[in-house]
């Protein structure tokens, strides 16, 4: 009897020891789920912080007599036009879309014309403020950031696309905006030469699927060392570098869309440098 008793103490003992091993094992399980769910719920890791305002303010308002000034500059790259039959638009509106990224310094130079280009057409919110990759050429090149920002104009779409950070993961930058089918397509499609100067290259822009524009327009050396105080200033100064190189680019742009969204509005199109810069686009 006592022998028995024995045996089945020890039977309940291991039930038990069991039991508790399937519930310490299902409770890890659970965990591991939550942790998933939580990672693919929680937004994706950012580099940027909110733009300042003055910095905001000085390069979406540049006077017309700054961009009049600069003009027409020749010895900048201007768009390539592209055979595509299909039109790029937003609300039926010419879409111009950006791809790019935050570690990228030939972006970070690109950002600075392209806002002001667009806020000639339209306007921004909530740009964000970040810097190109420590580790790059050109580095720590302060610009603003397409990741989280909208756009509104009664002219164009604009669609901005940061695919990745300036964070380091396993050897390359963490993810952040996810292109769509379609502009994949794009990029896989136009970003070649002769219509860019690399194949890939970044950053990549896309006017309304007529023109295609790669890489910066001028050397991401000129900003090196500056604040974005600094660099949103110098858009008064037309003898600066920057400003040269960054109001030069941005009328280029400008040309460009004049030329898809049919020369809205005429208070910009209408200008004789735009419309010279218009007439060399084929």
């Amino acid at each position: 009897m006592a022998k028995t008793k024995k045996k089945t103490a020890s039977a309940q003992r291991g039930q038990i020891i069991t039991f508790v091993s399937i519930v310490v094992v299902l409770m890890a399980i659970a965990v591991l789920i939550l942790i998933k769910i939580n990672k693919s719920s929680s937004p994706a890791a950012t580099s940027s912080a909110v733009a300042p305002s003055d910095v905001v303010a000085a390069t979406t308002g540049v006077p017309d007599s700054a961009f009049s000034k600069i003009g027409y500059n020749s010895t900048l790259p201007k768009p390539s036009p592209i055979k595509e039959s299909t039109s790029l638009t937003t609300n039926g509106l010419p879409e111009v879309l950006y791809m790019g990224a935050d570690y990228c310094p030939y972006c970070a130079a690109q950002r600075w014309a392209i806002v002001s280009a667009l806020s000639r057409f339209g306007t921004f919110s909530n740009l964000g403020a970040t810097s190109s990759s420590s580790t790059d050429s050109y580095p720590n090149t302060q610009t603003f950031s397409f990741h989280g920002a909208s756009y509104s104009s009664k002219y164009i779409g604009f669609v901005g696309v940061e695919m990745q950070t300036n964070i380091p993961s396993g050897g390359s930058y963490t993810p952040l905006d996810i292109p769509t089918t379609q502009e994949s397509k794009l990029l896989s499609t136009w970003d070649i030469p002769p219509y860019t100067p690399t194949k890939g290259g970044i950053p990549f822009l896309d006017f309304g699927n007529k023109y295609v524009l790669g890489g910066s327009s001028y050397n991401p050396g000129i900003l090196q060392g500056l604040s974005m105080q600094t660099i949103a200033g110098s858009l008064s100064n037309t003898s600066s570098a920057p400003g040269k190189a960054i109001l030069g680019s941005a009328n280029i742009i400008t040309a460009t869309i004049c030329k898809i969204d049919n020369n809205q509005p005429s208070s910009v199109c209408s200008l004789s440098y735009i419309q010279q810069i218009e007439s060399t686009l084929k």
